[in-house]
């Protein structure tokens, strides 16, 4: 039996198979508005938690690169003079590059975001609760 027609057979058993035991997914029933059960409840506190739960998650980040970094580095200068050298300084330069990307976003994307909007959460909360107060009492 030739290579072409092991692979025709392979995919037509491997097609068969998938045809056979295609599921759809699916998701529970989401209990909506009114239901009980737990809720979200977001105010500015919870957003600049979650903020501060970014900022730790970008710290362990950075260390773990750190650490990383320093072995790395230690391989790097042990392979001066073989072929693989530059390879290795190409792919620790664009490493960098990635890992600098990726604080980034935490830093600025998550971490930053999440702080503008508990911002104008609690703006807004204030705003609210100042136009409530001066309402007259029916």
């Amino acid at each position: 039996m030739s290579f072409d027609e092991m692979w025709g057979q392979a995919r037509t058993t491997a097609a068969a198979r998938q045809h056979s035991s295609m599921q759809l997914n699916h998701v529970p029933a989401d209990p909506g508005g009114d239901a009980p059960g737990k809720k979200l409840v977001a105010d500015a506190g919870f957003l600049r938690h979650r903020a501060k739960n970014a900022d730790t998650a970008r710290s362990d980040f950075v260390k773990a690169d750190d650490a990383a970094g320093k072995e790395t580095g230690q391989v790097a200068s042990s392979l001066k003079g073989f072929k693989s050298g530059p390879a290795f300084i190409t792919f620790m330069t664009r490493w960098r590059g990635q890992v600098d990307y990726v604080e980034s976003l935490l830093k600025n994307d998550v971490a930053g975001a999440l702080r503008t909007s508990a911002n104008e959460y609690a703006a807004r909360e204030q705003n609210e609760k100042a136009r409530h107060s001066s309402e007259p009492l029916k």
